[in-house]
């Protein structure tokens, strides 16, 4: 009985994993497109957002330090850490549907340069390629900004992780500021998405009951999660590089 309730877990985290790949890549450009169709987009520009330089370094975070992040938390709690993975994954989806909402109601559009426009150095060239998949609409609520916002909220209240609760969410407040400085969002992009996660953690923490503590097959599910994560984590950046 219990080989078939650990199979049982695995099939259905594996399908929340697939639903969640679907929500975050084509989902969102399909939301993209329909946002610019449906309404006209806003700026939400500040006087301080007008004079925040592009500055191609902070790259580093907004894509090579963001997506590991992301994505092997979610690993994290979907293999190692089930008990507390639809805590958390009803706090990422919401993120999702309220931003989603968000854009098709309320669509805010980006005011950046040209990706030909550029230094041609390395960090500024991967933000080159990155404009050119990415469209200069879905901002706010930044889902950089909300994503890294609900990784540091679960890190930090995880037993094994949360002595490290100052690096988490030190990486979220990097991820948050790089997104201005990469010239993906405004601040205004950013307090929305931090509320939004927060708001959601704080509700699916409370709201949604923890599973029944796993330990059998604990190293092979490390080595799944990292195999895995890191596998995505590649794919996704190697679309980035120059």
């Amino acid at each position: 009985m219990g080989g078939i309730r650990e199979w049982l877990w695995f099939v259905k985290n594996i399908i929340l994993t697939i639903i969640y790949a679907v929500v975050s890549l084509p989902l969102y450009h399909i939301v993209a497109e329909l946002s610019v169709k449906l309404s006209t987009p806003h700026i939400l520009f500040t006087p301080i957002d007008w004079i925040i330089p592009f500055i191609g370094y902070f790259s580093i975070f907004y894509v090579f330090v963001f997506y590991p992040y992301i994505l092997f938390t979610f690993g994290y709690f979907a293999f190692v850490k089930p008990e507390k993975f639809n805590k958390y994954y009803v706090a990422l989806m919401l993120i999702y549907a309220i931003s989603y909402i968000i854009y098709l109601v309320f669509p805010v559009m980006m005011i950046r340069p040209k990706p030909e426009e550029l230094p041609k150095d390395f960090f500024s060239q991967v933000m080159a390629k990155y404009y050119e998949s990415d469209p200069p609409y879905n901002c706010f609520p930044s889902l950089h900004a909300a994503t890294s916002t609900l990784t540091a909220y679960w890190l930090s209240r995880e037993e094994k992780t949360k002595k490290y609760k100052w690096l988490w969410w030190s990486i979220a407040v990097m991820v948050m500021i790089s997104t201005l400085f990469v010239r993906q969002h405004v601040i205004a992009d950013e307090i929305a998405g931090f509320l939004v996660a927060y708001f959601c953690s704080y509700f699916a923490d409370r709201k949604i009951k923890e599973g029944k503590p796993f330990e059998k097959y604990f190293i092979p599910r490390v080595i799944f999660t990292i195999v895995l994560a890191g596998l995505v984590t590649i794919f996704i950046i190697s679309g980035y590089i120059p």
